[in-house]
C-alpha cells in the first residue's frame, strides 16, 4: 500500500463495493483512514443500514479487525487502543 491517505480510499471502495480491501491489523493509522474513507462513502450512500450493519458486513469473518475498528469510537482522539 502506498501513502496512509490511500486507506482512505481503500475505506471508500470497501463500503461502495466491497473490493476496496481492509485495513491491516495492529495498524491504528491506516484503521483511522480507512474508517473515515468508509465513514465518508457511508455518510453519503446511506441506504437504511447504520455504520455499525455496514462495517459488520464488510468485514465478515474479520473479529479482531471489527473489534479494533470499534476501538476507534470510544477516545477517539487517543492514540491508545481501547
Amino acid at each position: 500500500m502506498g501513502g496512509i491517505d490511500d486507506w482512505f480510499d481503500v475505506g471508500e471502495r470497501a463500503y461502495r463495493d466491497g473490493a476496496g480491501g481492509l485495513p491491516p491489523l495492529n495498524d491504528i493509522e491506516a484503521r483511522r483512514w480507512w474508517l473515515g474513507g468508509f465513514g465518508a462513502a457511508w455518510a453519503v450512500g446511506l441506504e437504511g443500514e447504520s455504520v455499525d450493519e455496514a462495517l459488520a458486513r464488510v468485514c465478515t469473518g474479520r473479529v479482531e479487525l471489527l473489534r479494533q475498528l470499534g476501538s476507534h469510537r470510544t477516545g477517539w482522539g487517543s492514540r491508545r487502543e481501547q
